[in-house]
Formats: structure tokens, sequence, C-alpha cells
């Protein structure tokens, strides 16, 4: 009986040490807060991905840019050869 005490104490005292980690690096330990959190990155790298394919990547040299290697160029501006 004493070892499952024991056990219970220490699953107890690591979940306790678990929700704190959460809350020291999230801000919230409430499981309904988080999947809230990362929804709202996800939607939010959609929203990036979605503003990077309206650009092209190209090479600074093209466009006498100095002290950058590469810049985005909105591809309905740009004459590709």
């Amino acid at each position: 009986m004493e070892e499952l005490k024991e056990s219970f104490e220490s699953q107890l005292i690591y979940l306790y040490d678990e929700k704190m980690q959460f809350e020291n690096k999230l801000g919230t330990s409430d499981p309904k807060d988080i999947v809230a959190k990362f929804k709202n990155l996800e939607s939010e790298l959609m929203h990036l991905y979605g503003i990077k394919d309206k650009f092209k990547k190209v090479s600074a040299s093209q466009i006498n840019v100095t002290n950058i290697k590469n810049v985005f160029i909105d591809k309905n501006r740009l004459k590709v050869n």
C-alpha cells in the first residue's frame, strides 16, 4: 500500500511539474488554450505562405540592390525572360 501511495505521489509531482512548465513557457496549462494558440499559429503561418506565394525570390544582382543577398518581388510586376 505504501508503494502505491509513493507511486501516486511521484506521478502527481511529475504532472504538477509539467503543468508549471506549460505555465512558464506558454503562459497557460489549459489544454483548450494551448490548442487555440497552436491553431492561431497555424492560421498565421498559412497567411504568411499566402503572402509568400505572391512574390518571387530573385538574386539581388538583377535589381542593383547592395548589401542584401536576396529580395522578394511581386510576381505580377516582374518581367522574366
